[in-house]
């Protein structure tokens, strides 16, 4: 049920995002792109909350595109050096794609990479460093 409420506020989010002027939002905790110069990606996030260890990778298609793919990576810097601790990836034949997890995590600096695709065309985006 917390999975369902969660995607249900990401897609809310998404459909706000898609009413307003393309712009680049850059939070604490969340990454979203629109990006109107790409010609098959609409939007996409990543997120990471450590409060919470709830990782989220989305991607939204444009109007007419067929598939869609997300990997979302939880790293975490150790000696200056990020390591992938964990994981996701999931692909669709619709035009979004969302990943939630939750992740047991300890003491240290956190970020999540997100590969995501829509009908071939891929962006590799970073969230900002968590501690």
């Amino acid at each position: 049920m917390k999975r369902l409420c969660r995607l249900a506020v990401i897609c809310i989010f998404m459909l706000f995002c898609e009413m307003v002027v393309p712009v680049s939002v850059h939070a604490a905790e969340t990454n979203v792109q629109i990006d109107s110069r790409m010609t098959s990606i609409s939007t996409y996030s990543t997120e990471l909350s450590i409060f919470s260890a709830s990782i989220t990778g989305f991607v939204r298609g444009k109007t007419g595109v067929a598939s869609t793919y997300v990997k979302v990576t939880l790293q975490k810097k150790v000696s200056g050096v990020w390591i992938d601790v964990e994981s996701w990836e999931d692909s669709s034949n619709t035009r979004s794609t969302t990943i939630t997890e939750t992740y047991q995590i300890s003491r240290g600096t956190y970020r999540v990479s997100i590969t995501c695709s829509a009908d071939g065309e891929t962006k590799i985006v970073t969230s900002v460093e968590n501690v």
